[in-house]
């Protein structure tokens, strides 16, 4: 039964979706490793890579989200920038997505290839 009522109180104005968006300079070795680190513990928090520097994760409320950022900040690299935005599942649905021609590969097809589920 709660767990019912759980599910009944997540909608698409509760459920969030974070995009991370971020500047980290790979003039060395050195900053690319970071880079690389950074880019790998998105990955392994759920996100997924939505272009080389815009990373997306969708998580059930906003303070969830906050959470997940607060922890996520504390590894920025040194002289980097890093924005995490903070939109609804009702707003990230009204996205429009165009592809060039001849572009192989879109967001869904990447999931099913990576083996993840679309919960909401």
């Amino acid at each position: 039964m709660a767990r019912r009522q759980r599910l009944e109180t997540l909608t698409g104005w509760s459920m969030m979706w974070i995009i991370c968006m971020f500047d980290i300079p790979v003039r060395t070795k050195t900053e690319m490793r970071k880079a690389t680190r950074f880019r790998n513990l998105l990955l392994d928090n759920g996100f997924s890579m939505k272009q080389f520097s815009v990373y997306i994760k969708p998580v059930k409320s906003l303070s969830v989200g906050q959470t997940t950022t607060k922890t996520l900040a504390k590894y920025i690299p040194d002289n980097s920038s890093v924005s995490f935005l903070f939109i609804t599942d009702k707003q990230y649905l009204m996205t429009e997505n165009y592809l060039g021609k001849n572009f192989s590969e879109n967001e869904e097809e990447t999931r099913e290839k990576n083996g993840q589920l679309l919960l909401f």
